[in-house]
């Protein structure tokens, strides 16, 4: 799913309550988190504190970046969409809709097998009226009452069984209770008929909307994540998919109806057209849509390319388009649609075949700012290549394979929006330096983001689809797996994780996940997911000192590589990363040399040989990790003498590090003094290297004070002053 506030002209959103301006946004993420001082502190970095509910959210804001943007860069990111205007739809959307139920109250032994909603759009009255069958299998325990999900603000008035008896059921709260007429066991099947009706109240993003010009009639919903129960009984959780959906809509003569699956039938009479579409595709509640309007259609095909067909065969697939025409001149669809045939070529190659090859593809134009991933058949209100893209990706992942609560949905938004940089790059003849410059984009934004990728609390709408953390730094930790395992073996995952028996046309979880890519890559990936998905918040903040000597006919770069991040930035102490190393000589035929390394500690030391002296050393000059900005370092020369260079922290509580440099390997022996000169602990002797060292004093036993460290060795004495604090 993605959102951007655009003007359409195609009508406005009505909402049941509007919320008061001054509290709209009192659930939503603070403005200026101590997260985010923290991150600007680490970088030296100023990123602007949040507008107010609907005022956009521009890229520079959002990306925490005061330089302005290359034109590269800033045609990109106009090309592409962004995540600023994602967050800023959301938040209008949100914050003036009225809340709704967040946890399904549906009944849990059953396995639903089909849904068939058969419906009456009234645009007049702003009205649905119909009748739903549900048909599921008892699972688990026995089932008296059936226990549906349906608002309050719908009125039943009928509900039979298979066989047409009348059933009584009550209908309290946003809860359908159905008694049956005896008692299912477990495997048996049930099947339901509710007749109700009623006007839809708006919750989340949307439900189900009629628009308010009566010049222009319209019709959609967005049932992402609680709102399906809005506007029809259902289960209302990802964790139940139906096999099979059968949706029809009667609407008046003019209207057309786009939904999932194949449109079966089209009938007019009396004024009234009725659309029939069906899928035999699995399918999750959220993902069952209706859009409703005077549309022109533009069907087409999608032609497998040669390269892909070689591994999975030839395929030519319907797409279709619906795109507004209150005026009847309509000729063509938004230009972006276009490229639909050439992103699905771009997305079966990277993630394997289109996972509803047996129906179609398309899109259906809504007034919402962005757009939503509905099975087969996208709703769009924004129209740009990156949101074709983002929603198309969103057929593998969120709609084959669905999260299994919403705690796991950055396996939704994470890998569709990590889809667009694939997209970018296999097309980066097309659209040269996008790329780079989205991936930068997307790292800066993915800075700010607060929490684990693993959602704790999924009662907050807003929060859920946090545009810096479940997208974009979703995005960034698959960007960071792929340099973790390499292309080939990352790419290997991906089509792996869409073709998992488990996952696909199911349900999943991030240690699904992890699973299939642990099997795949052939090594345990547990400390990846723990940092970046599971429980790390934040990044690594480097620090990087280079001291260089001549060696022989050679030269030794000693590059000290510190990780610094602290609390509240990141509650980890220190990521387990690999990083590219660049050195950078000052002989022309050396050039700059590139070094892979890993950082594992806090302090880090290594021991680069080049054929030239080294200059300049740059850590991770691709962009491949998600960490602070512009690190690098200038070279200095091996220091002549022992030196203790700094103690962090200083004053201390528990523990400080010193930074120890050496002319060369030395024996160290480490004494701490107090400030009237007697000695308070021997340290040992330490064996260190030639060039930067760490040394950790534990402080944590001594009173509050002032103390001194003194270093001797062979190649010199230093001293340093602590302050002890309690």
């Amino acid at each position: 799913m993605t959102a951007t506030l655009i003007a359409t002209g195609f009508g406005t959103w009505t909402f049941a309550t509007p919320a008061p301006a001054a509290a709209a946004f009192t659930h939503a993420e603070p403005a200026a988190s101590a997260r985010r001082r923290a991150a600007r502190r680490e970088d030296g970095r100023r990123a602007a504190a949040h507008p107010a509910p609907g005022r956009p959210v521009s890229a520079a804001q959002l990306d925490g970046a005061p330089r302005p943007p290359s034109p590269t860069a800033a045609r990109a990111r106009a090309i592409a969409g962004g995540i600023d205007a994602c967050v800023t739809a959301r938040r209008v959307a949100f914050a003036r809709t009225v809340r709704g139920p967040v946890r399904s109250l549906a009944s849990t032994n059953i396995d639903v097998t089909a849904y068939d909603l058969a419906l009456r759009l009234d645009f007049a009255a702003r009205r649905i009226d119909g009748t739903v069958r549900v048909d599921a299998r008892v699972v688990g325990t026995p089932l008296d009452t059936l226990r549906l999900d349906l608002d309050r603000a719908m009125t039943v008035t009928d509900v039979r069984d298979s066989l047409g008896a009348a059933l009584p059921f009550a209908h309290a709260g946003d809860v359908l209770a159905v008694a049956l007429a005896t008692p299912a066991p477990p495997g048996a099947r049930v099947s339901v008929s509710v007749t109700y009706g009623g006007t839809p109240v708006q919750t989340g993003f949307g439900g189900f909307v009629f628009g308010t010009d009566p010049a222009r009639p319209l019709a959609w919903s967005l049932s992402e994540p609680y709102a399906a129960r809005t506007w029809w009984p259902c289960r209302d959780h990802p964790v139940d998919k139906a096999d099979s959906v059968r949706v029809v809509v009667t609407v008046p003569d003019g209207i057309a109806v786009a939904s999932q699956g194949i449109l079966r039938s089209e009938t007019h009479a009396g004024g009234l057209a009725t659309f029939e579409w069906a899928s035999r595709y699995p399918i999750t509640t959220y993902l069952v849509s209706v859009t409703a309007a005077p549309y022109a259609r533009f069907p087409s095909s999608y032609v497998r390319p040669p390269a892909v067909a070689a591994r999975y065969g030839p395929l030519v697939m319907p797409l279709v388009d619906f795109a507004y025409d209150f005026a009847g001149t309509t000729s063509a669809p938004p230009t972006a649609w276009t490229r639909t045939a050439d992103v699905l070529g771009v997305l079966e190659d990277a993630f394997g075949p289109y996972p509803f090859a047996a129906e179609k593809y398309g899109h259906a134009q809504f007034t919402f700012g962005g757009g939503m991933e509905h099975q087969t058949m996208t709703s769009m209100g924004f129209h740009s290549v990156s949101i074709v893209v983002h929603e198309a990706a969103h057929q593998w992942f969120g709609d084959a394979v669905s999260p299994a609560s919403w705690r796991h949905v950055w396996l939704n938004e994470g890998f569709a929006t990590f889809a667009e940089l694939v997209y970018w790059e296999a097309r980066a003849d097309s659209f040269p330096g996008f790329f780079r410059a989205v991936l930068d984009a997307r790292r800066q934004a993915a800075r700010l983001a607060d929490g684990t990728l693993v959602l704790a609390d999924t009662t907050d709408v807003f929060r859920m689809f946090s545009g810096t953390l479940v997208y974009a730094k979703g995005a960034y930790v698959l960007h960071m797996l792929r340099h973790e395992v390499g292309d080939a073996t990352f790419f290997d995952i991906l089509r792996a994780w869409a073709a998992d028996p488990v996952a696909r046309y199911g349900v999943a979880t991030t240690d699904d996940f992890r699973r299939v890519a642990e099997a795949v890559a052939g090594r345990p990936l547990e400390t990846f997911f723990r940092q970046w998905v599971t429980q790390g918040t934040g990044y690594p903040v480097f620090r990087v000192a280079m001291e260089t000597a001549p060696s022989g006919g050679a030269w030794i770069a000693w590059v000290s590589l510190e990780q610094i991040q602290t609390s509240p930035l990141s509650n980890v102490d220190a990521f387990d990363v690999p990083v590219t190393l660049a050195v950078e000589t000052d002989d022309p035929a050396v050039g700059t040399r590139r070094f892979a390394v890993r950082s594992r500690s806090r302090f880090e030391r290594y021991a680069l040989t080049l054929p030239a002296r080294a200059v300049r050393v740059v850590v991770d000059p691709d962009g491949d990790l998600l960490r602070n900005e512009d690190v690098a370092a200038s070279a200095t020369r091996t220091p002549a003498a022992l030196a203790i260079v700094r103690a962090v922290p200083n004053p201390a509580g528990n523990r400080t590090r010193l930074r120890v440099d050496l002319p060369r390997a030395a024996t160290v022996r480490a004494t701490l003094y107090d400030v009237a000169g007697r000695r308070v602990r021997e340290l040992g002797a330490i064996r260190m290297g030639g060039g930067p060292n760490e040394l950790a004093v534990d402080v944590s036993t001594l009173r509050a004070g002032v103390y001194f460290v003194v270093l001797d060795s062979d190649v010199g004495r230093a001293s340093r002053k602590l302050v002890v604090v309690r």
